[in-house]
């Protein structure tokens, strides 16, 4: 098969440096191939009758105008409307439509606490961890859904892995999950995120858009025939309490709305004590057995700029541990990075085709980077944490 042309029309850049999504772009644009690798997805498109695939592009449409009001919102620099009409909002997803809110929190204070939560919903019934998800509106502006919630401090501690509701109202998100409830409030650039379990608080953290010249945001979007996908990133930083302990550091504030499969991939991101910042993407070689373009870059605290290192390799070693370490190694070997795992958590999902989705914590224990002729290494940035996120499969 013939390699992937590279697109011709560049990602516009805002003033918070945009990521360029030459890779994502890549994906949807063979998502066609990916879904005919399939008897069942290939049988599913063809059956659609004239009218279901009119009201399926119909959707798409509407999903993409309101992404292009947003990005004049974003040019105009009214970026509060634009952040907060986007995440506080439901889309009439088509065949294929799934939306998911992401957040990831690790500490910057030399400590391993972690903590990740994460809801959702798609169109279509789904089983998710094992527990089957039905596709249901529940009231104008609440869905059923499922939600995941975990963290690590001193040791790996399950919040919530079930079904329950999402509901959104003016600037607040309501999740419930029986003895569970989440609330994600605010607008740009404050929020907070207040999770309780059997009325007993396990988390409260501020979210604020930090002061360093780090990347803040990515406000992104590709759309071709039936597929496509929206998302806003924030890369924030917060402060409150975890398990009645304090905790601040650096946090991952994300949502998407994709139309498509789930196509594998590997991200990872790692926060030092000093608040500089390491960070990957790839997509996973499986895929058609094409070579995809990818990124890492490190942004230093110290000069507050960001460096972007040419292609890169990615090598994961089990051990006897049961524990895996990850190994970074860019082309030029001006970057190299060592990484041990402490924790994980698997997500299963199950629909036509099965994705397996695993986020593994992991902390730095070797590092060299080479900057304008100086070497840094981990006695310069203190102890780094994080997480490397690893995917296989497909599902749609």
């Amino acid at each position: 098969m013939a390699k992937i042309a590279s697109y011709k029309k560049q990602i516009k850049k805002y003033k918070n440096k945009l990521i360029k999504q030459e890779v994502v772009k890549n994906i949807f644009e063979k998502s066609n191939e990916l879904i005919k690798l399939t008897k069942d997805g290939q049988e599913y498109l063809k059956k659609l009758p004239a009218n279901e695939k009119k009201i399926i592009a119909e959707q798409l449409k509407n999903i993409k105008y309101k992404y292009i009001t947003l990005e004049r919102l974003f040019k105009k620099k009214e970026k509060r409307k634009a952040v907060d009409k986007f995440f506080y909002s439901f889309d009439e997803l088509p065949v294929l439509g799934k939306e998911y809110w992401f957040m990831k929190f690790t500490s910057d204070t030399g400590s391993n606490t972690q903590l990740f939560f994460m809801f959702g919903r798609s169109t279509g019934d789904m089983t998710l961890n094992g527990k089957y998800i039905k596709d249901q509106q529940l009231d104008s502006n609440k869905y059923n859904g499922y939600s995941v919630g975990w963290a690590y401090d001193n040791k790996q501690k399950s919040i919530i892995n079930n079904l329950g509701s999402i509901e959104i109202s003016d600037n607040k998100i309501n999740i419930e999950n029986g003895s569970v409830s989440s609330c994600f409030c605010g607008t740009f650039p404050k929020y907070n995120l207040k999770i309780s379990k059997n009325n007993k608080e396990i988390c409260n953290l501020k979210i604020t858009e930090p002061k360093d010249k780090s990347l803040k945001f990515e406000f992104c979007e590709y759309h071709k025939a039936v597929f496509g996908y929206d998302l806003i990133n924030l890369y924030f930083d917060f402060e409150g309490k975890l398990f009645n302990k304090k905790f601040k550091g650096k946090c991952y504030v994300q949502k998407v709305v994709a139309v498509g499969p789930f196509i594998p991939w590997r991200w990872a991101r790692i926060v030092f004590k000093n608040k500089s910042i390491l960070q990957y993407f790839e997509i996973n070689p499986e895929l058609f057995g094409l070579k995809y373009n990818k990124s890492l870059n490190y942004y230093d605290s110290v000069s507050k700029k960001t460096y972007e290192y040419a292609d890169m390799e990615i090598q994961d070693f089990p051990c006897s541990d049961g524990k895996i370490r990850w190994i970074i190694k860019s082309k030029k070997n001006d970057l190299y990075a060592c990484m041990k795992t402490y924790g994980k958590e698997v997500f299963d999902f199950k629909r036509k085709g099965n994705f397996i989705y695993i986020e593994y914590l992991v902390e730095v224990t070797d590092l060299s980077i080479n900057i304008n002729n100086k070497n840094v290494g981990m006695k310069n940035v203190g102890r780094g944490i994080g997480i490397v996120e690893d995917t296989q499969g497909y599902v749609i």
